[in-house]
């Protein structure tokens, strides 16, 4: 994380240039008003109580340090509130038969509408959520159907009331940070660079201290925002954590938020085969829960797959792990085997481990890929598990070359080489060989790598 990012995480007090934007394009649409008056920390009133607040004055207030955050003290003329959120939620209901499903196999499809209506949030969390809406509306949507996936997920778990309403709320808010981010990062057109990949990684950093902040407030929420990017297995961020110290309820936003965005983009039957590939990425009990919900029919998936397109992923993953097969040992050499656990590079070992015994459970050889592609081709339901399997393990490939890139202030020159190959075969785009200069750097005699022979993932 650079320093323009930690400031954008850890500063809101100083009003971040792109929620002010969003305000100010909230008060071309209705009216927002000061509640008391508005100060700089310098003492300096910088608008009065009951004025409206114009553009212009929304670009002079981004020039300052204020005294009390905006959200504090600004209130909108069409503010969302608990019933809107209620409402919203039915909509969702009425017109989406995935959601629909969710909420009868929950055990009470009307639990969720009942849930939002009875919330009771501070204001200036309903004037973000305000501004999200109108001026984020993708992004208000994802939050809404999260908040009612994990409502969902709750009463298949049967937490108790007051669990579920902390989940709600945290569930809702999960991706409020992102208000701190350039929007035209987040744009589906847009094609993140690893550089700009960090402003999207502080998000959870950025929600949790605009929520720390509420008075009030219960600490789990923010902490659950903190943790929603979070692993079991340690793959996630901000901070890598593993299991047992991750909080609960993140736990629970963590494969909600993940399902909606399966759903949006994919189908049903991609979500099953997330849920059953990723088990120890993802906490089991609401993994569980979550495919006792979705409860996949064959008529779930999106269209028959070709064959083609499998063979050309089936052939790129064989060819990634050929190539990870000759990359290990340049990395064990960099390290040395004995260290290989201890140094910073253990994640890609356990990962890519992961990665392969993945690919070794689900039936498949990579020495020998025309043997399940036969089968493939001659049996439709065989190739949908095949391509929908294959499609997982494509953004797992991706995952892992995010992971790699969010990691580099950690890894250094630590095998920078290497690893630049190594995530040109992870992504989309890999080349089919591994360059022949790369090879090169594997030292002739290493007595710490003869020490202890090199271990095969």
């Amino acid at each position: 994380m650079n320093a323009q990012a930690d400031a954008a995480a850890l500063t809101p007090s100083d009003e971040n240039p792109f929620y002010v934007q969003a305000m100010a394009a909230l008060a071309r649409e209705q009216d927002v008003v000061a509640q008391e008056d508005i100060y700089g920390t310098n003492g300096m009133k910088l608008v009065s109580k009951g004025s409206k607040v114009s553009q212009p004055q929304f670009e002079r207030l981004a020039q300052h340090k204020l005294k009390v955050p905006l959200d504090h003290v600004l209130a909108s003329e069409r503010p969302i509130d608990a019933t809107a959120l209620a409402i919203a939620a039915a909509q969702i209901l009425e017109r989406d038969s995935v959601y629909c499903r969710l909420a009868a196999r929950s055990g009470d499809a009307l639990a969720i509408k009942q849930a939002l209506a009875a919330l009771k949030l501070p204001r200036p969390l309903l004037l973000r959520l305000t501004v999200m809406r109108e001026q984020r509306p993708a992004m208000f949507e994802h939050s809404l159907r999260t908040a009612m996936i994990a409502n969902a997920l709750a009463l298949r778990l049967r937490l108790p009331a007051s669990a579920r309403e902390l989940l709600a709320v945290a569930a809702l808010c999960h991706d409020i940070g992102e208000m701190h981010t350039d929007p035209l990062l987040l744009a589906d057109n847009h094609d993140i660079t690893p550089d700009e990949r960090r402003f999207i990684h502080v998000h959870p950093l950025t929600g949790h201290v605009l929520l720390r902040g509420l008075a009030d407030f219960p600490a789990a929420i923010p902490l659950a925002v903190l943790h929603h990017h979070e692993r079991l297995d340690g793959s996630g961020y901000p901070y890598g954590l593993r299991s047992d110290k991750i909080s609960p309820l993140s736990k629970l936003v963590a494969v909600a938020d993940v399902a909606e965005t399966v759903i949006r983009r994919f189908d049903l039957a991609r979500l099953d085969m997330l849920a059953r590939l990723h088990h120890g990425r993802f906490d089991a009990a609401a993994v569980s829960a979550l495919r006792d919900l979705i409860h996949v029919t064959p008529e779930d998936a999106c269209g028959q797959p070709e064959a083609q397109g499998a063979a050309l992923q089936l052939s790129k993953l064989a060819d990634m792990l050929q190539a990870w097969a000759t990359l290990r040992e340049v990395f064990e050499l960099r390290v040395a085997p004995a260290r290989v656990e201890a140094s910073p590079l253990a994640f890609l070992f356990e990962r890519m481990m992961a990665i392969r015994q993945l690919v070794l459970r689900a039936g498949i050889d990579p020495d020998h890929i025309d043997s399940i592609m036969s089968l493939a081709r001659e049996d439709p339901g065989i190739l949908l598990e095949l391509r929908t399997m294959l499609d997982e393990m494509d953004w797992l490939q991706l995952d892992l070359a995010n992971e790699i890139d969010r990691r580099a202030p950690k890894l250094g020159s630590l095998a920078a080489g290497p690893l630049e190959a190594l995530k040109q075969q992870l992504r989309p785009s890999a080349a089919a060989a591994i360059p022949p200069e790369l090879l090169s750097i594997v030292p002739e005699h290493d007595p710490e790598a003869e020490a202890a022979p090199p271990r095969r993932a």
